[in-house]
């Protein structure tokens, strides 16, 4: 499969859709990347998902966002993307924090290991615990044990953006699959997660609303080649000992939801944009809302109990 990768230049600002290779994630996730206002998976999730107030609180183009800075679950699975995925910029930025500095065990308030701290901030790097590194080796030998793995499914280009414009709303997209594939149309994305039980990663897949992410990249690859995505896979491995890996196929239904939900987000998107708003969930007025079904079933069980009782 023949794809044109456009390398990306500092300081260009993209105006045209296509496939492109070295955008700093910085850039990628920053309102500089296009010639006008971009969303990402992770935004249109955050609209459709919680509302867009949530979104634009910690959204790029909101001039007084706040950042509190990433978790410790984010630093790890951006860790583990780039070294299970054989990125080859891992040393310039991660690096892992030592037992000692300076002859003397680690120790955060101290001086001297505030300062190696500050040395690595200025470089660029995030700091590793050892605890994150053994973590780390351990998904990664889960990984590359698995038959799928070993048959080439995380095979392809990495540290590629798709941006295009949306043909609906005319706002840019952009995603940045952890694969895109070079011999088929079918994608693969890698997910840390503690537990890869059917029932937890059916959890998972709707809390954290990735047959939306699964739709983004299926519409970006046929909106910038021409291609059908013939598969979307997610590989998840669990971040703790046994670290188990398991692959799970997104299925057409869910994809088509998750189409259908990025199109409602995309629309809000553009609407807020217009009219400078963005609002929370229920903000009109009062509204009805009811006990879930559960609830209101063991009420209504303990009240049958109770009620009929003599007093």
């Amino acid at each position: 499969m023949g794809l044109k990768i456009v390398p990306w230049k500092a300081g260009t600002v993209i105006d045209a859709p296509g496939l492109y290779s070295g955008v700093p994630m910085s850039v990628y996730h920053s309102q500089a990347l296009c010639d006008g206002p971009s969303i990402s998976s992770s935004g249109l999730r955050k609209i459709f998902n919680e509302s867009p107030a949530h979104f634009y609180c910690n959204w790029d183009g909101n001039p007084e966002r706040e950042n509190d800075g990433d978790s410790p679950a984010f630093v790890l699975g951006r860790a583990a993307h780039h070294l299970l995925l054989g990125e080859d910029d891992f040393t310039s930025l991660f690096i892992q924090r030592p037992d000692e500095v300076e002859g003397e065990p680690w120790q955060g308030n101290r001086k001297a290991c505030k300062a190696w701290i500050k040395q690595q901030q200025a470089a660029g790097r995030t700091i590793l615990t050892p605890d994150q590194i053994k973590t780390i080796r351990g998904m990664a030998r889960s990984l590359a044990a698995h038959p799928l793995v070993q048959s080439g499914i995380l095979n392809g280009l990495v540290e590629v953006s798709m941006v295009w414009r949306c043909k609906d709303t005319g706002v840019w997209k952009k995603a940045r699959p952890d694969v895109i594939p070079t011999d088929s149309g079918g994608f693969c994305d890698l997910k840390t997660t503690t537990s890869v039980q059917a029932l937890d990663i059916k959890r998972t897949l709707a809390e954290y609303g990735y047959a939306q992410q699964a739709a983004l990249v299926a519409e970006g690859w046929q909106t910038i080649t021409g291609e059908r995505c013939e598969e979307f896979c997610f590989a998840f491995v669990e971040k703790t000992a046994p670290y188990c890996t398991r692959f799970v196929v997104v299925t057409p239904e869910d994809m088509l939801r998750g189409e259908r939900a990025n199109y409602a987000a995309a629309e809000t998107f553009k609407k807020c944009l217009e009219a400078k708003t963005w609002p929370g969930p229920g903000e009109n007025d009062a509204e009805y809302l009811s006990l879930p079904k559960w609830a209101q079933d063991q009420i209504d069980y303990k009240l049958g109990l109770t009620e009929g009782e003599p007093a």
